[in-house]
């Protein structure tokens, strides 16, 4: 019985101790500054405006409930995502999901390509569309050549948090799926901020708990 529970795919994690939440959240935190500037510095030369997720919290919530919540509230909200919600998904998914972090490469890679491929049956498909499906196939393909699993799995969880925002909150608020059809820009900007933010906030929380082991 013990070998079946240790080779099932998905288990229940240990629930965290209080020096694990503070690793977690501090591991969010900075990954949350780095991501507040590329969205803010690095992001306007590319896409003509900053990424502004709060923007998005509005949306989604006006559109789900009615309300029209304040900007700081929107902010605020972000900000508890950034640094404690993400954070606390990835203990969950990488404690309970085996071979997590090849699974979300697979799955976030198949439905982008899948819809890419839509665009261009439907001929809304354009060269920076397919060169930022080029790169995001480049970045998910390095798994295969990556020795370090940390920096593998880091990448992967920021690939989907760029996926969760886009691909799931962005059409529950009415938004076109990952933005490609209205802001593709925006959306590589978005893509290339959330990797970044995902995988700083997961190698600061692994490294450190790692050592604190």
């Amino acid at each position: 019985m013990n070998n079946t529970a240790n080779s099932s795919l998905i288990s229940i994690p240990p629930l965290p101790g209080v020096q694990t939440f503070l690793r977690l959240f501090v591991g969010g935190f900075v990954g949350l500054v780095v991501w507040e500037l590329w969205a803010r510095f690095a992001t306007p030369p590319v896409a003509g405006f900053p990424l502004e997720p709060p923007e998005l919290v509005r949306t989604l919530i006006q559109a789900r409930t009615g309300v029209m919540i304040s900007l700081p509230l929107a902010t605020l909200l972000h900000w508890i995502v950034g640094i404690a919600g993400y954070p606390i998904a990835y203990w969950i998914v990488s404690r309970g999901l085996k071979s997590w972090g090849a699974i979300l490469d697979i799955g976030v890679w198949l439905l982008f390509s899948l819809y890419v491929a839509y665009m261009g049956l439907t001929g809304q498909l354009t060269t920076f569309i397919a060169v930022f499906w080029v790169l995001v196939t480049l970045l998910s393909a390095t798994r295969f050549i990556n020795k370090n699993t940390l920096w593998a799995d880091a990448l992967s969880w920021g690939s989907f948090t760029w996926f969760n925002a886009l691909g799931i909150m962005a059409p529950l608020a009415n938004q076109p799926f990952l933005l490609l059809t209205a802001f593709a820009p925006l959306s590589f900007m978005s893509w290339a901020g959330h990797v970044i933010y995902g995988a700083v906030a997961v190698a600061v929380f692994e490294i450190w708990n790692r050592k604190s082991a």
